[in-house]
């Protein structure tokens, strides 16, 4: 059996600018650092075999926060969606056909891509290839990306490449979602963020 850990990076100033990040290489803010050391906090006790990470900065970051000491394996298939032209854009600066072309994306139409960017189908097909090369046995942790994680997810799930009328899965800076792989696959956890009500409340 394998257990497998998906971590969202920390906030950025383009996740709470509401910007699509893509493949643009952002650092973590101050609060992306504290949710980041509030989950290393919280796995201090739980012992992983391996460690991978995607290795844009937001991501890398997070990991090196959340296990200190650790090395992470980086791959760059654990990359974020490329946005291509959306990237570094709120919706109120994209033109129409832009906000069209992520308002599809958002609806479940998996082969719409951006201009420079990816379609999630293109995604899938890094994410599954990931997925396939991972040990069989073990506990693992991957600090990736929201795409990413919403990604492995449908394909655990079963969706498919249509993912049209399918649920949206919310997946929260420094979330942790847990999926079992084995003779069966369990989905144990989904954008798990407990450790974060601490700062929550000091926010208020």
């Amino acid at each position: 059996m394998l257990e497998l850990w998906l971590i969202r990076h920390g906030e950025t100033d383009w996740n709470r600018e509401g910007r699509i990040q893509g493949l643009s290489d952002n650092a973590l803010n101050d609060l992306g650092r504290a949710q980041a050391r509030a989950l290393g906090a919280r796995l201090a006790a739980t012992s992983f075999d391996r460690v991978y990470s995607s290795d844009l900065s937001r991501a890398l970051e997070t990991a090196r926060l959340v296990f200190p000491g650790r090395t992470p394996v980086l791959d760059v298939r654990l990359r974020e969606v490329a946005g291509g032209v959306l990237e570094g854009k709120t919706a109120a600066e994209m033109s129409e056909d832009e906000v069209r072309v992520k308002e599809l994306r958002a609806s479940g139409r998996t082969d719409v891509r951006p201009d420079g960017g990816e379609s999630y189908q293109d995604v899938m097909v890094r994410v599954r290839e990931w997925l396939a090369d991972l040990p069989s046995q073990g506990r693992v942790a991957c600090v990736t990306h929201g795409g990413v994680i919403h990604t492995a997810l449908k394909i655990v799930l079963g969706h498919g490449d249509d993912w049209s009328g399918a649920p949206i899965i919310a997946i929260t800076n420094a979330s942790v979602s847990v999926v079992s792989m084995g003779a069966r696959t369990v989905v144990e956890r989904v954008n798990d963020h407990a450790h974060l009500e601490t700062l929550a409340l000091a926010a208020r």
